[in-house]
């Protein structure tokens, strides 16, 4: 059986990628249909928040605290979100969970697309230089903590384990 550490990420990956296959199209076609091309990076932005983002956080907390507490990704390998005490989360903890695990990937459209035209070059570096250090902080976590919690999940009061 694989560790619960690479079936976690596995689980992730296979969200990412079909959220992306979901809402990269979806949002390229509403963008054509209403004739709307983002120009400025703040725009690129705005779009992005508003195609992937809102969805995506949407999906993650929804997913979260249901029945089964499960994504797509969890319920293919067969794991599941429950609160400390192993019962299903409430849609408040979901919601602070998705917010700590979507931090980093909402700081990168941030530093790489909001504020590129505004910060210089060394800013904008090192907002990106952090974001990903967050998600190596992440990951250390995940790894000494053997799988069952990372950052989003020590503040959330949450761990991930297997499901039937």
């Amino acid at each position: 059986m694989k560790s619960l550490i690479s079936r976690r990420l596995a689980a992730y990956l296979i969200d990412v990628c079909l959220l992306f296959a979901i809402l990269a199209p979806t949002a390229l076609l509403v963008e054509t249909a209403l004739g709307i091309m983002p120009q400025t990076m703040s725009q690129v932005w705005a779009a992005t928040v508003i195609s992937f983002s809102i969805p995506a956080w949407l999906y993650f907390i929804l997913s979260d605290c249901s029945r089964s507490g499960a994504t797509v990704g969890k319920k293919l390998l067969h794991l599941k979100v429950v609160g400390a005490g192993g019962g299903q989360i409430g849609w408040l903890r979901a919601l602070l969970r998705t917010a700590i695990k979507l931090l980093p990937w909402e700081m990168a459209h941030l530093f790489g697309f909001a504020l590129a035209e505004h910060l210089g070059q060394a800013w904008q570096a090192a907002g990106l230089f952090s974001a990903n250090g967050l998600v190596l902080i992440y990951l250390a976590v995940l790894v000494s903590q053997r799988g069952r919690r990372s950052v989003h999940d020590l503040v959330a009061r949450s761990e991930v384990t297997e499901s039937q």
